[in-house]
């Protein structure tokens, strides 16, 4: 089986490029830091310091390192808080599609996706909830379908019932059935219950995400 391969990275443009600038601005501000915690700390001692020997330098070196692994502690702490704000934007609209997915595979299509302000994925937030709409108006849709079924039947059995038959007003009740029949077939006609080759879906994955690209 040939493995599908991604071609194109920058689905989501304003999404991945974000984050791209949160990860190196985090990055420089800690080389920043480094930087600056260095040049305070050894070369400005050295530069005012023109008679140094091994023992002086080594004294300052190890300064620097003790101070270093201080602040790296510090970058470390400041670092994870800031990350928890920042992925919750994330995983907080995950948690919630996935508590939403887990109510409407139960059964409950009145379920719908209310993300927070400043939350990211608000464009899945809308597709998710358009799918919920559109189901939600198909098993509506197919419960009244039953209800003509219904009372198709019961006209059926009443026209079965009398004693001296009419057979037009039989046939007429039949061609609502196959009427009904017809109907409720094209309520889920739209539905897709066969997996689609490998080939065909990695096709079509491709051309979903260019696309995105072009979009």
């Amino acid at each position: 089986m040939a493995k599908h391969r991604r071609r194109t990275f920058l689905i989501k443009t304003g999404l991945q490029l974000r984050y791209m600038g949160v990860i190196v601005s985090t990055m420089l501000l800690v080389a920043f830091g480094v930087g600056w915690i260095i040049y305070h700390t050894s070369w400005s001692r050295i530069s005012s310091n023109p008679d140094l020997t091994i023992d002086k330098l080594a004294e300052i070196f190890d300064t620097v390192n003790g101070l270093l692994l201080r602040w790296v502690g510090v970058f470390v702490v400041i670092i994870a808080i800031l990350s928890i704000f920042v992925s919750h934007k994330i995983a907080g609209p995950v948690y919630r599609f996935e508590r939403s997915a887990r109510v409407i595979s139960s059964g409950d299509l009145t379920q719908r996706v209310r993300l927070r302000h400043g939350d990211e994925l608000r464009e899945l937030q809308d597709a998710f909830n358009t799918m919920a709409e559109a189901l939600c108006g198909m098993v509506k849709k197919d419960r009244e379908v039953i209800q003509k079924l219904v009372a198709a039947g019961n006209r059926l059995n009443e026209a079965l019932k009398k004693t001296k038959q009419d057979p037009a007003a039989i046939e007429a009740v039949a061609k609502d059935l196959y009427a009904i029949i017809d109907e409720l077939r094209k309520v889920t006609k739209g539905f897709k219950i066969d997996p689609e080759p490998d080939s065909e879906r990695n096709d079509r994955d491709d051309r979903d995400e260019e696309d995105a690209e072009r979009a």
